[in-house]
């Protein structure tokens, strides 16, 4: 087995704008030719400003060229980190909407809206609790699973429902510093198998700053945890097979602060991470999307390794079938 992937196309997909980032990407539902993807950003001032829409959309697979373009945006609000999810007929888009009232108090909630062609949208619906981020979460057997986090709780719950009607608290306290006695659990991204197993990525900010693998059977109140050792932000993963995984996120170099967007293999028998390959990348850096189709990966990601601001790319990499040969 070679452990590498072959980086062969890099293209950036976003309008000139001051701040381009928060990616996600899925293969277009809605064509029935499978020539299309779908990548979703958030466009604002900067990082942390008050002012993100959400940009949709629509690409050639072999050109990356924009067929459409959708912008979502709700008054008052900022929408941040954008996600996909799809249940077999209904495309979601949830983003976490960020709103400051006239006292100056911050109000959260995470908005969904959904679409049935790609091309127009519903309006969004609310739901979760103020301050929780359900960053995201993926359809098994009819209901949406996916990890809130909460930074002064120091600790992710388990959601589950429909994410255009209501999420409700399925496990509270599926990672907490109380019982792991490891801080700051975040951003997450969950996977189930044909048998129902879930599997789980979970970024950490705190202590060690090291990631964890998580791992559970229905009914998803009991996990096991694995501390991965590397720092893994903003994490994304596809299955290739029953234990083998691609995870991708920002990396960073401890010694000289410097961030990088890299992907990873993982063998989940041996909890075993090797790198395939670090992407353009620097700076302000992250959150990638990704699809497998054959032997290519897509990825969706964003960088400010050019000029310093951000902007989101779509690259393909080759040489996946490889990876489980």
């Amino acid at each position: 087995m070679t452990n590498s992937l072959m980086l062969f196309d890099i293209k950036r997909i976003s309008k000139p704008a001051t701040h381009c980032a928060f990616t996600d990407l899925i293969e277009n539902p809605f064509d029935k030719s499978r020539k299309t993807l779908m990548c979703c950003y958030r466009q604002a001032t900067n990082h942390a400003s008050t002012d993100g829409v959400v940009i949709v959309l629509i690409l050639d697979k072999a050109s990356f060229q924009v067929r459409n373009r959708v912008i979502i945006r709700k008054d008052n609000a900022d929408l941040r980190d954008p996600k996909f999810s799809y249940n077999g007929y209904r495309l979601m888009l949830t983003t976490y909407a960020k709103s400051s009232l006239d006292n100056r108090k911050v109000i959260t909630k995470m908005v969904t809206y959904f679409s049935t062609t790609g091309f127009s949208w519903s309006a969004g619906n609310s739901h979760g609790r103020n301050g929780w981020w359900l960053w995201n979460h993926t359809f098994y057997n009819s209901e949406a699973y996916g990890f809130a986090y909460n930074r002064r709780a120091n600790s992710v719950s388990l959601y589950k429902g429909d994410p255009t009607r209501s999420m409700h608290v399925h496990k509270e306290k599926a990672f907490c510093l109380d019982k792991q006695g490891k801080g700051y659990p975040n951003e997450s991204t969950i996977l189930f198998d044909d048998e129902g197993y879930a599997s789980v990525f979970l970024r950490r900010d705190a202590d060690t700053f090291s990631a964890q693998f998580g791992t559970s059977k229905p009914p998803y109140t009991k996990w096991n945890w694995h501390d991965l050792g590397i720092y893994i932000g903003g994490p994304a993963t596809v299955a290739l097979s029953e234990n083998l995984y691609i995870v991708a996120g920002r990396h960073v170099d401890w010694g000289s602060y410097q961030f990088t967007t890299k992907i990873r293999l993982f063998n989940s028998k041996t909890k075993t991470l090797s790198e395939l390959q670090t992407l353009p990348s620097g700076g302000d850096t992250s959150y990638p999307g990704l699809v497998i189709e054959g032997d290519n990966l897509y990825v969706s990601y964003y960088s400010s390794h050019i000029d310093n601001e951000a902007r989101v790319y779509m690259a393909c990499l080759s040489g996946v079938t490889e990876l489980t040969s």
